[in-house]
């Protein structure tokens, strides 16, 4: 069921309604969602894993959910998976983060680079230019 359906679902419930309507909403966790994304995608872990530019380890500790990610670190798996707008913002807010706002500077520069289809580095090199940090541990 699409989200917006959803909305209206709940919008338009009584108040009698509550108990049937509300009980039927199961949330998704973010690893099963990862999991279901690379399986629509037809994409591979490991790729994901050096694309994100995540370290190895930590990145398995996400997938397996023994680690929680940060707001960035969900985007940098949005950007791995090639993922547009509308799916990175859903990524993070199964994620628990906020979704990307344009009237931010830096989470604009994103956006501007999802749109253009740009990778990761062309990303960080963007946001290097407007003196932005970097998404990735980079010492």
């Amino acid at each position: 069921m699409e989200t917006r359906d959803l909305e209206e679902i709940l919008k338009k419930a009584s108040v009698l309604e509550k108990d049937r309507v509300l009980s039927n909403i199961q949330e998704i966790s973010f690893v099963d969602y990862i999991n279901q994304l690379m399986i629509d995608k037809n994409l591979e872990k490991s790729d994901i894993i050096r694309d994100s530019q995540i370290p190895r380890t930590y990145a398995y500790q996400i997938f397996q959910g023994s680690k929680q990610a940060g707001r960035d670190k969900v985007i940098q798996l949005a950007f791995a998976m090639k993922l547009d707008l509308d799916e990175t913002n859903r990524f993070l807010t199964i994620a628990h983060h906020n979704h990307l706002y344009a009237k931010q500077q830096r989470d604009a520069i994103i956006i501007f680079a999802i749109s253009k289809g740009y990778d990761l580095m062309q990303t960080n090199e963007l946001l290097d230019e407007f003196h932005h940090e970097l998404l990735g541990d980079f010492n």
